[in-house]
């Protein structure tokens, strides 16, 4: 897996402001026809049914395992499904549904050279998404993400500096790099391919209830989720963690304060006091609370409240 870290070079953002984060690197594989609602809500975890215009979801694409192929953002036009997938996973995800397309009257295309999504997070992302449509949007939609508001977008490439100037001319501020890299953990917000991957099922992902939807019928991988669930019994998890008096490097071990090694960092970025960071970590150390040691500094293991979701800036 790749990973981050990010520098100093810019000062931290105000979890208050709305800013914008562009998923470029994502593909975009649209879904049309009159089966492409139930057809895709038999396949991924989300609840595709309660996508609409304005309603955005977040789910992933497992395997028959409960291993998670990739993560990715839904969205609806009006008559048109929105799949903006983690980068470096398109053509596996086309390959994918496409296997899965038999008698549905559906039909899947990659439009990832036409179209670019985009994360809003903030108090007024739905507000400004919303308002910054007419300017080369396709869809928007909110979306839900504990801790934080945010709304996701996808516009037309061509037309992409046109939107990123009207939605900063109403308020939002466009960020990328390290800004918002920093601004992703204190939200602990995790990225395909670094914080999780296709060795992780939703649960050590901390995707269960952020991802999963437990009222639909089944989807594939869905036995496996619910057994795992069912279970209660989970060898690792990934987890937000403040970091006191340092910044550690991605990778470093995570340890008990008696020596055992029981984890390591996949995402870090500086804070005033230390860092915050996301990390991989065995049971029962993940529980909220726990405090390790990582290269000389001491870690605690933040609340899920704060929210583990996938959001590739």
């Amino acid at each position: 897996m790749t990973v981050n870290v990010a520098g100093a070079a810019e000062p931290r953002l105000d979890r208050n402001v709305t800013v914008v984060a562009a998923g470029g690197e994502r593909g975009v594989l649209v879904v049309r026809g009159p089966d492409r609602v139930t057809w895709l809500n038999g396949v991924v975890t989300c609840d595709a049914a309660t996508v609409a215009p304005g309603r955005a979801a977040f789910g992933l694409l497992l395997n028959k395992q409960g291993k998670i192929q990739t993560d990715f953002w839904l969205l609806a036009g009006e008559d048109t499904l929105f799949l903006a997938v983690a980068p470096g996973t398109v053509e596996s995800t086309r390959s994918e549904l496409d296997r899965m397309l038999i008698m549905e009257d559906a039909e899947l295309d990659d439009r990832s050279e036409a179209l670019a999504p985009v994360l809003v997070v903030g108090p007024r992302a739905a507000e400004l998404a919303a308002a910054a449509q007419a300017r080369g949007g396709t869809a928007w939609g909110a979306l839900a993400l504990p801790g934080a508001s945010a709304a996701v977008a996808v516009v037309e490439r061509a037309r992409l500096a046109d939107w990123s100037a009207a939605i900063a001319a109403l308020g939002a501020r466009v960020v990328q790099g390290d800004a918002w890299h920093g601004l992703r953990l204190d939200f602990g917000l995790g990225e395909f391919g670094t914080d999780y991957g296709p060795s992780d099922n939703p649960h050590e992902a901390g995707l269960d209830r952020a991802a999963v939807s437990w009222s639909k019928g089944c989807y594939l991988g869905q036995e496996v989720v619910f057994m795992q669930d069912a279970r209660g019994k989970l060898k690792r998890r990934l987890v937000l963690l403040s970091v006191h008096g340092g910044a550690p490097g991605v990778g470093s071990e995570l340890r008990t304060p008696e020596g055992e090694v029981v984890g390591e960092l996949t995402s870090v970025a500086p804070a005033p006091d230390g860092a915050v960071a996301l990390g991989r970590v065995r049971a029962p150390h993940f529980e909220p609370g726990s405090r390790l040691v990582v290269s000389g500094f001491t870690a605690e293991v933040q609340s899920p409240e704060s929210g583990v979701i996938s959001a590739e800036p």
